[in-house]
């Protein structure tokens, strides 16, 4: 059996909103009734007593100026009212005279007289009368004054029969009322709902209609809508990144295709057999580095890419880089100088060194494609990085390009006409992030381009691998 929170978390939103108005507004009502009512009470009692002061103070007046001990002649200069009482009282509580109904016997009891006489009090007779009792020190009497409350009571009744009567149409009303706000605020969320229920794959680029008003449910609109756009901006990305790779893919295994098939048809002898098999390593081998540059990418992207760290000395990196690639640059007619001199003594980071030579050497062989006279390999020491850079004198990467070029498959016009895959400076930037680094680019002022990736320097890595453990 549900349990009335679990049944109330169950309800829609606008009616547990509706039924908490109507429980915090009966509460109020009900507090407010009560104020009311005792409010009005109290002050009916407050004229009440004020109107016996005063027919108390009139009685002992007269009973002065007949300064005797028979006070009846006085007592019937009153005028007469049958719901009032007026009696004399000597010491012993004997009635000297009265006037009204009520005139038999003694309004106070024998156990009350000496407190009457030594101050003036009110006193309750039940719920039916009300007294004032005023002592007459220098004549040795107690005036007391009673009035009937059946006047107050009915007045209290009346205001009773109206707060009952008008207090529940008043929280029906109100209820009504709140239940139309909640469905009024609520609104604009269920037309986002019902849009988003019609959102998907095919239809990314639709949003969320957003209300008018400058409120929370405007500001989720905006923050879901932001969503929309980030979510489809990761689906066109991954669109893109499909369709080139099956493009990247196609055009070897076309050209592989292509040449086993020429090796079947013609009989050119060995040699040409062999040529043909050579070009189709050639293409196999372009597979095979395009397949394991996308698992690198997405294994970073699960955050199972492997990273063997270990402490290498900045200038040791350099130099053993810059002689495995110096023959390269040989080869190409273009000249590799290793640039280690302004590095303070002792600098090192924390890295896997198989990949960082593959970062490097994407960066290398980025520079021996696209670019152009002396090539720099060098770093850059801060407090908390080490920068790699690989300077160039060519074209530079141009200002339109430079915003992705280190987006998947990006690539500039020179390198589509040399035939360049476009993964090269995503993974420099992604075996970067791996350390916790990054990776940027830019044009020299005097023509060149500069490429980089920064390493968190020792201490730094330590704080950044407690902070993103494996």
């Amino acid at each position: 059996m549900a349990t009335p929170k679990h049944w109330l978390r169950q309800m829609p939103i606008r009616w547990r909103l509706t039924l908490m108005f109507a429980a915090v507004m009966a509460v109020l009502l009900a507090a407010l009734i009560a104020f009311l009512y005792l409010h009005f009470r109290s002050d009916l009692d407050y004229n009440i007593d004020q109107s016996l002061r005063a027919r108390a103070q009139d009685v002992a007046g007269l009973v002065r100026q007949e300064d005797g001990a028979d006070t009846s002649g006085a007592l019937r200069q009153l005028p007469t009212n049958p719901d009032n009482v007026v009696q004399v009282l000597d010491q012993s509580g004997r009635v000297l005279g009265a006037a009204g109904v009520l005139s038999r016997p003694a309004l106070l009891a024998p156990s009350e007289l000496p407190a009457a006489q030594d101050g003036a009090k009110i006193l309750q007779r039940g719920s039916s009368l009300r007294l004032y009792a005023l002592p007459l020190p220098l004549d040795h009497k107690v005036v007391v004054a009673g009035v009937s409350l059946a006047e107050r009571d009915a007045a209290l009744d009346k205001l009773d029969n109206a707060l009952l009567i008008g207090v529940p149409p008043a929280l029906l009303l109100a209820t009504l009322a709140a239940y139309a706000l909640a469905a009024a605020a609520l609104r604009p969320v269920e037309r986002m709902r019902q849009r988003a229920a019609t959102i998907s794959t095919d239809e990314i680029s639709t949003r969320l209609p957003l209300p008018e008003s400058h409120d929370e449910i405007r500001r989720l609109g905006d923050t879901l809508n932001e969503m929309l756009d980030r979510l489809e901006d990761g689906l066109n990305h991954e669109r893109m990144f499909i369709a080139n790779a099956s493009h990247e893919l196609r055009m070897p295994l076309a050209v592989l295709k292509a040449e086993l098939e020429v090796s079947l048809r013609e009989r050119g002898g060995e040699a040409a057999l062999r040529e043909a098999m050579g070009s189709a390593v050639e293409e196999t081998d372009r597979i095979i580095k395009l397949a394991e540059d996308l698992l690198l990418l997405a294994r970073a992207e699960d955050g199972t890419l492997p990273i063997d760290a270990h402490d290498l000395t900045v200038e040791e990196l350099l130099a053993e880089l810059g002689a495995r690639f110096s023959p390269v640059f040989e080869r190409a007619g273009r000249l590799l100088d290793v640039d280690v001199e302004s590095l303070p003594a002792g600098t090192a980071v924390r890295a896997d060194p198989d990949r960082i030579e593959q970062a490097v050497a994407n960066l290398l062989d980025n520079t021996l494609r696209y670019g152009a006279g002396a090539t720099t390999l060098g770093a850059r020491v801060d407090a908390s990085a080490v920068e790699i850079h690989v300077t160039d004198r060519g074209p530079g990467f141009g200002e339109q390009f430079l915003p992705r070029a280190f987006d998947r498959f990006s690539r500039g016009d020179p390198a589509r006409r040399r035939g360049g895959v476009g993964l090269g400076l995503a993974i420099v930037r992604t075996i970067a992030q791996a350390h916790g680094g990054d990776a940027g680019a830019g044009d020299l002022p005097g023509g060149g381009a500069d490429a980089w990736m920064s390493l968190p320097a020792a201490a730094e890595l330590a704080v950044w691998r407690e902070r993103n453990p494996a």
